[in-house]
Order: structure tokens, then C-alpha cells, then sequence
């Protein structure tokens, strides 16, 4: 049902039972002045029962990943204070958490299949909470390792997207994914915002408290969440991977991969070309979030209407190279805004239409496998790209490493252009 804007001040969206037994017809008011037409078309064709699936699960990955972005753009810095300091343990320590998440999806999501995903999500939140305990106990570098390796013990990711997908229509679950990437990306916003004075008032160990507080409050918000059924035993029966799953996990690799990189060469960058102290660089983040996020939707409504998902990835792969091939120079701010932009708007695109795509060539039974297979390349990415940022940065300097990853970006366009037309199939 379309929705009926009735003044500047709320939006009123009427939700239909379309699946039955799930809910009846809600009605949500939303402040109109916070979203645009297409955003709200989009979320008027959820049901009022896959609306709050989706809410609650962005809530769940967002409270948990602002309590992964807090530590980021401090921890470095923090750690010097830690007996048995040294760069190659701190950077072990940051990236030791995405090893481990990316070495346990595959596993997590087997059991999500046999056990059902709300019992799984749940064992890892605990998990993450005991690592964050441990890390904020830490008094060796070492030990706050080990935290760290722990926290990723809690590897989720996957399962939470196939919660999504479980419950969702393959029409709407790119929306749906969308949200659960908008929360991601609030949690990265507020994280920029609150990480440097918060730990200026608790400390790094505090921090870690935090983040214990936060995985939580996960816990607390999944017991709410609506849906849940359990896994089928027949999932045992479903072997390998489609073919057509490699391109996508190969992609969301690259994808994180790169973003990581991209945040170990841009602060250096937006200081030493545009003057921008650390404290400010949130002027240049929280703007072209908040664009890309509003311009997303629009894109989104038309590759959902017309299933052009294998058309928008290798050009969002393009996309992505031109921001790359643009931060190492000196540009003016506009410039420099408008290459962002266009960075976040083609990052946000990605992460909502992979997720969905991967979806379609599951089972239901093998669909928290499979999003385990590729959040465990996703996670893979982000620790590749931090190893092999710091090492490029060190060796070949900014101007190179920005160049090797535009050059990456659109010889992947290129090559997932043909790999996608050759294996991929729709719904």
C-alpha cells in the first residue's frame, strides 16, 4: 500500500497481512521529515511482521558492532599504556577479532541450521560479552589478545542475516538487509562521535566494559525479536556450495578488504592533505553517511522492481574505484565530499543486495551454512585489509595504495561481470 503522507509533520504507513499468521494489519507513524518518498515506499512494502524483524535485528547487529567501533579509532593509542606493548601485538590484537569471526561463521551457521538461529545468536553474544570481560580485565597484551580472539568466538553475523532471510519475501529482503546495514553504519557514526571522549572518561579497559553492556543489551533485544524457527535436521543432506555463491563471497572479501584499507590510509590522508585533525574528521564521515543513506533507497526500489542484482554489483564495483583514484589528491572540499558520497553510497548499495542474493541460492535449510560461508569471506576481508593496508601504506606509501585498490575495484567490475552472467541465478 502506498503510504499517505498527511502533513510536514508525521507519515502515516498502513502494513497488509500478507503472511498469514504472522500479523494484522499495523500502522506505523514515522516523522516524515526523516525519510524521503522512496525510503518510505520501500518500507511500506514490508509486512508489519517483517518491519519489526527487521528493527529488532538491526538493533542486535547495531548495539553489537558499536561496541566493536568504539574500540577502533582509540585502541592504538590506548594500548601504549599496556604492559608488553608493541605495534605487531596491537595490530594482532585488532585484527585477531575478525580471524576468529571468520574462521567460526561456517560453524555457527551449521548449527543455526540444526539448533535454530535465536538459541545460536544467543551462545555468541555470550561469547562476546566473556571476551569483552576478559579484555577489560586484561593486564598484558596477551591477555587483552585473548580477549579479543574470544570476542570473535561470538560469530553471529551470518546467522543474524539468515534470521532475516528465514522470515522475509525475496522481493522485500534486500530492504530488509538494508536496514540491518543502516544500523552498521549508525553504529560506525556514533562510534566516530563517542569512541575519543568516552575513553577519554573511562579509559580503554572501560571501554571494554562497555562493550560488555552492549552485548547485553543484544541478548535482551533478541529474546524480543519476533520469528525464530527452529532449524530443520534435514540440512545434514545439503553438501557444498552453489557455484554462484564463489563470485558474491569473493566480492564482499574485496569489499571489506578494501574498506579497511581505506580506514588506515584515510585519517593520514584527510590530516596531512586537508588539515583535518582527528577530532574533526567526523565532519567528512557523518554528512556522506547520511546522503549516501537517504540516496541508497531510491537505487534499492529500482533494482528490487526490476532484479538487476547482477547488473548493480560490477557496477558498484566501478563505482568504488573512482573514490579510490580521488582521496590521494588535493581536492577541494566539495570535491572531497562528493568522492565520499559516492564511496558510501556504492558500499551501502553492496552490502544490502549481496546479503539478499546469497539468500536466493540457499535453502531454507542450508541458508545459515551459506551466510556463514560468506560472512566468514566478509570477515576475512577486514582482516586481510588491515595487514595488508599498514604493510602497503608502510612499503609503497598513500598514493600507491589508494591506486592498487581503484585498480582492484574495477578489475573485479570487470571480472565479476562475466563470472556473475555465467553462474548466477535468480529466483
Amino acid at each position: 500500500m502506498v503510504p499517505v503522507i498527511q502533513d510536514k509533520i508525521s507519515t502515516e504507513i498502513n502494513f497488509n497481512n500478507i503472511k498469514a499468521g504472522f500479523c494484522s494489519e499495523r500502522r506505523l507513524v514515522l516523522p516524515a521529515s526523516l525519510l524521503n518518498q522512496d525510503c518510505l515506499l520501500l518500507f511500506a512494502q514490508l509486512t508489519g511482521f517483517e518491519l519489526r524483524l527487521a528493527l529488532s535485528l538491526a538493533a542486535v547487529i547495531g548495539t553489537r558492532m558499536l561496541g566493536l567501533f568504539l574500540i577502533l579509532p582509540v585502541f592504538m593509542l590506548l594500548a601504549r599504556d599496556m604492559p608488553g606493548y608493541s605495534p605487531v601485538l596491537a595490530g594482532m590484537a585488532i585484527g585477531i577479532y575478525g580471524l576468529t569471526q571468520a574462521l567460526l561463521q561456517q560453524p555457527f551457521g551449521r548449527l543455526s541450521d540444526r539448533w535454530g538461529r535465536r538459541r545460536v545468536i544467543l551462545i555468541g553474544l555470550v561469547l562476546f560479552i566473556a571476551g569483552s570481560v576478559l579484555a577489560a580485565m586484561a593486564e598484558t597484551m596477551t591477555a587483552l589478545i585473548a580477549g579479543r580472539a574470544l570476542q570473535g568466538c561470538g560469530a553471529i553475523a551470518g546467522v543474524t542475516l539468515a534470521f532475516a532471510a528465514d522470515h522475509t519475501h525475496h522481493e522485500r529482503r534486500s530492504t530488509v538487509m538494508a536496514l540491518i546495514g543502516m544500523a552498521i553504519g549508525a553504529a560506525f557514526l556514533i562510534s566516530i562521535m563517542a569512541s575519543v571522549p568516552l575513553a577519554s572518561v573511562v579509559g580503554l579497559q572501560g571501554l571494554f566494559w562497555v562493550t560488555a553492556g552492549l552485548g547485553a543489551l543484544g541478548i535482551l533485544l533478541i529474546l524480543k525479536t519476533p520469528g525464530g524457527l527452529p532449524g530443520k535436521p534435514d540440512f545434514l543432506h545439503e553438501k557444498g556450495a552453489p557455484a554462484g555463491i564463489w563470485p558474491l563471497c569473493i566480492s564482499v572479501f574485496l569489499l571489506h578488504a578494501l574498506m579497511t584499507l581505506l580506514f588506515v590510509v584515510l585519517p593520514g590522508l584527510l590530516l596531512e592533505l586537508h588539515a583535518l585533525e582527528l577530532s574533526q574528521h567526523w565532519k567528512i564521515y557523518v554528512p556522506t553517511m547520511l546522503i549516501s543513506a537517504a540516496l541508497v533507497f531510491p537505487f534499492l526500489r529500482v533494482i528490487s522492481a526490476r532484479r538487476i542484482e547482477t547488473l548493480c554489483l560490477p557496477w558498484a564495483f566501478a563505482m568504488l574505484s573512482v573514490p579510490f583514484a580521488l582521496f590521494y589528491r588535493e581536492l577541494s572540499m566539495p570535491v572531497l565530499v562528493s568522492a565520499a558520497v559516492l564511496y558510501f553510497l556504492a558500499f551501502n548499495l553492496l552490502e544490502a543486495v549481496m546479503p539478499s542474493m546469497v539468500s536466493r541460492l540457499s535453502s531454507e535449510t542450508g541458508r545459515g551454512r551459506k551466510m556463514g560461508l560468506y560472512t566468514s569471506f566478509q570477515f576475512l576481508g577486514a582482516f586481510a585489509g588491515g595487514v595488508g593496508g599498514g604493510w602497503l601504506l608502510q612499503t609503497a606509501g598513500p598514493e600507491k595504495t589508494m591506486l592498487f585498490a581503484a585498480f582492484a575495484c574495477m578489475a573485479w567490475a570487470l571480472l565479476s561481470t562475466m563470472l556473475l552472467k555465467r553462474q548466477y541465478v535468480g529466483p
